[in-house]
């Protein structure tokens, strides 16, 4: 059950200690099925725009593949994660391309791939604002 009265809610696997002391004013814990806790970001109309890029640039640098003349490629399987990063690109004005693939027999997770593809000439337009350590090393 979501205790949550917000517009968005997205909960997170966070291995970032930058990520974390970034959001750390931004994140709730609440109580799951039994004692688990979980760390949830509350997304809403009062996000600042730094703070979206730097959602955005501890996305890149956690599950993030940045080519120099390729773009960046983020691919996650939860529908609602892929809503969530979608609408901060589209915030941000970034111009993105998206693609579902169906599980395949031989997929991992056996769930549908969802893919946010940045082109390498968004990327460079904004690369100066996104604090990614991988933006920084291979753009």
């Amino acid at each position: 059950m979501n205790v949550f009265t917000r517009e968005h809610v997205m909960t997170v696997k966070v291995c970032s200690k930058e990520l974390v002391q970034y959001v750390k004013g931004y994140v709730e814990y609440a109580k799951s099925n039994g004692d688990k806790s979980e760390k949830v970001i509350l997304q809403g109309k009062q996000w600042s725009h730094d703070f979206k890029l730097g959602v955005l640039a501890g996305i890149i640098d956690g599950d993030g593949h940045v080519h120099k003349h390729l773009g960046t490629e983020i691919k996650m399987v939860s529908r609602t994660i892929f809503e969530t990063i979608l609408n901060i690109v589209h915030d941000l004005g970034m111009i993105v391309n998206t693609k579902v693939r169906k599980a395949t027999r031989n997929s991992f997770s056996k769930k549908p791939c969802h893919t946010i593809y940045i082109p390498s000439s968004e990327m460079k337009k904004h690369r100066k604002n996104i604090p990614s350590v991988k933006i920084r090393r291979f753009l």
